[in-house]
């Protein structure tokens, strides 16, 4: 699946951008993300949600969960993502430390989908 590095030409996502990572959800059944909300929200993430396809299902594809940082940069990206990884994706966003190169090799979460290209 191809996908942009980053979501931050998005206009619906510019009031994210620099404050919360994002998980972008373009499903027809969103329940599973939705009822982890709460969880994400308690990391400062947000869920964005696109029930029908629109703008963002056009940008990702169409079914597709994506993964962003506080500016916007994809971090994971792929037809079929769990809610659990999402939200363990969101907390090793928020706990690495951008300073210290060793945090986005060894602190990485090993996920089934990979990380996108840098």
């Amino acid at each position: 699946m191809n996908a942009p590095t980053h979501l931050r030409g998005i206009a619906a996502l510019r009031p994210l951008r620099g404050r919360h990572p994002a998980v972008v959800v373009c499903l027809d059944d969103p329940a599973p993300f939705e009822a982890r909300a709460a969880e994400l929200a308690a990391l400062e993430g947000r869920l964005v949600v696109e029930r029908e396809p629109g703008d963002l299902s056009t940008r990702l594809g169409r079914p597709s969960v994506t993964v962003c940082d506080r500016f916007l940069e994809i971090e994971l990206h792929a037809a079929h993502i769990s809610p659990e990884e999402a939200v363990k994706t969101v907390r090793w966003l928020e706990s690495r430390c951008e300073e210290c190169p060793q945090s986005g090799v060894d602190m990485a979460p090993h996920t089934t989908h990979g990380r996108a290209p840098a």
